[in-house]
């Protein structure tokens, strides 16, 4: 029983695919870009997908949904196998997360799928035409700039935060916005103002004085 557990994690180790470049000597996800061509290796197959050594890294994941336009891949194994060299995209990366997605999928296919996604997002966002002044509503920061930061608000477009109506403010007074204001923070607005010919929503982070409750609340 011993032989037979050792002759086959021995063959285990016999099948890896062998890699080419060091760990310490891989490219940064960082330094990729959405669209860059690739050249990669398929390292594993999972029932979702393949992880692709493209040198960098971490291995990046080819979904089943992305290795053919011609036909549906039910598992990875109908098209590819551990150890085959495959050319491919980048589809997206997350440099903190430390994840890489990959496609085989070409740019106008890829260009029609994100325009689908923009069309179905648009049409279950808040057009302006539905939000007042005062309106309340819970949003998260997107960008941060000099004069204040983008909210995105789940309404048509990002809403804009003035540095100066943030409540931070007078604790920071001659800092730079981003001293207090965060990508990915959580923040509690009002709608200041709604200008339907420019296509803009200003915030205000402070509760309108005069306000004896909120009105109506929106939650994307």
């Amino acid at each position: 029983m011993m032989s037979y557990k050792k002759s086959q994690r021995e063959k285990k180790r016999a099948s890896r695919v062998k890699r080419s470049i060091p760990f310490d000597e891989r490219t940064p996800l960082s330094e990729l870009s959405e669209g860059m061509d690739m050249n990669g290796t398929v390292i594993s197959l999972t029932n979702f997908g393949a992880y692709i050594d493209v040198g960098t890294e971490c291995d990046g994941l080819l979904h089943v949904s992305q290795m053919s336009e011609t036909f549906f891949v039910e598992h990875p194994r109908q098209v590819m196998s551990p150890g085959d060299e495959v050319f491919v995209k980048v589809r997206s990366t997350n440099p903190e997360l430390k994840k890489l997605h990959l496609t085989k999928l070409s740019e106008e296919v890829l260009a029609k799928e994100v325009a689908q996604k923009l069309d179905d997002e648009q049409e279950n966002r808040i057009p302006l035409d539905d939000l007042d002044v005062d309106d309340e509503l819970w949003g998260e920061i997107r960008r941060v700039t000099d004069f204040g930061a983008f909210v995105e608000l789940g309404a048509v477009v990002d809403g804009f935060l003035h540095f100066m109506d943030h409540p931070s403010f007078p604790d920071h007074l001659g800092e730079k916005p981003n001293t207090f204001m965060s990508v990915g923070d959580r923040v509690r607005v009002w709608v200041s103002d709604v200008d339907m010919e420019k296509n803009r929503i200003k915030l205000t982070a402070n509760r309108p004085q005069d306000l004896p409750g909120p009105r109506r609340e929106f939650v994307y």
